[in-house]
């Protein structure tokens, strides 16, 4: 049974965010470089003023990324001069690549992948491409105990991004300001079968993100998968290495985190399909998205943050 990517190079074209970290983004690169896109979008977001030598980084590593294309390869780019934060950088990055392609794999500077995770996304964003319930494809899988079977898939109810990959068709309904966000989760028929724990973490990021109090995009996609009650498709064994947990980290500062550097297994083909049960979005609710499963520190602030304006 074949279990690496060596069928050619990928089919799917690839959309790289990339800002001030050589070390991790090089690493990154390789693995794209390995896979062949036809086509790769290359996104920056600007130096920030606060930091005078941070332009020269910056110019250095967009610098380094292109040069080291050295396969037949359509590039694009989109390197902004100004400094446009998280949530606008990396949510505009985004859109202008469904602006060029109506599918397509999404890889942050940090976030390694395994060398089948570029055949897992190409394959489910072809099969699933016309399927309404499904919102995209992760190759996020944290749960280390319990793995499935490495030819099947399953489904869950979050969109993973670290390493995934989705459809023009989804990210259209995009709304940086979730302004359809009614702060009872009850108007929401996913988020009001969660368990208490869930819902009143999602509550507070929903609404701190509504009041404009978290520079992030992606609660932002979390809230349209609830509100639209769409599934990501996960592979049974983790496809990405998160390898930016460092002090320099905007989000990942803390390097002994338990979802650094997790190790990953291949994915088998031909997949056989999805499996039953939603036992990985179980484990999320109990150990991520759920007040229980972040620091006092990260729940008091998620809490004042809530609780302001109101």
């Amino acid at each position: 049974m074949n279990t690496t990517s060596d069928n050619g190079p990928s089919k799917a074209p690839v959309l790289f965010l990339i800002f001030n970290r050589p070390d991790t983004t090089m690493r990154v690169f390789e693995a794209i470089r390995n896979a062949r896109p036809p086509r790769l979008y290359v996104a920056s977001d600007g130096p920030r003023d606060s930091r005078p030598t941070e332009r020269a980084v910056v110019t250095a590593l967009r610098d380094q990324v292109l040069a080291a294309v050295d396969w037949p390869c359509e590039v694009r780019t989109l390197f902004r001069d100004a400094n446009l934060g998280c949530r606008n950088a990396v949510s505009g990055a985004i859109t202008w690549f469904f602006e060029h392609e109506e599918r397509g794999i999404i890889l942050e500077d940090d976030c390694l992948p395994h060398p089948t995770f570029f055949r897992f996304c190409e394959e489910l964003l072809e099969k699933y491409a016309d399927d309404p319930t499904v919102a995209g494809i992760t190759g996020d899988y944290r749960q280390v105990r319990g793995e499935g079977k490495a030819n099947t898939y399953g489904r869950v109810g979050y969109p993973l991004i670290w390493g995934w990959a989705s459809w023009r068709r989804v990210w259209w309904h995009y709304d940086p300001d979730i302004k359809e966000w009614t702060g009872d989760t009850a108007d929401f028929p996913r988020m009001a079968t969660k368990p208490r724990s869930t819902r009143n973490y999602l509550t507070a990021v929903f609404d701190a993100v509504q009041q404009g109090k978290l520079d992030t995009w992606d609660f932002q996609f979390n809230f349209l998968c609830q509100r639209h009650q769409w599934d990501f498709l996960h592979p049974q064994g983790n496809l990405i290495t998160n390898i930016g947990f460092s002090a320099d980290a905007t989000h990942t500062s803390n390097p002994d985190d338990p979802n650094a550097a997790l190790p990953t297994r291949a994915v088998q083909f031909p997949l056989l399909g999805e499996a039953p049960g939603r036992a990985y979005e179980e484990w999320l609710d109990k150990k991520v998205f759920s007040f229980r499963s972040i620091t006092t520190k990260a729940m008091d602030r998620l809490y004042r943050w809530s609780m302001r304006g109101r």
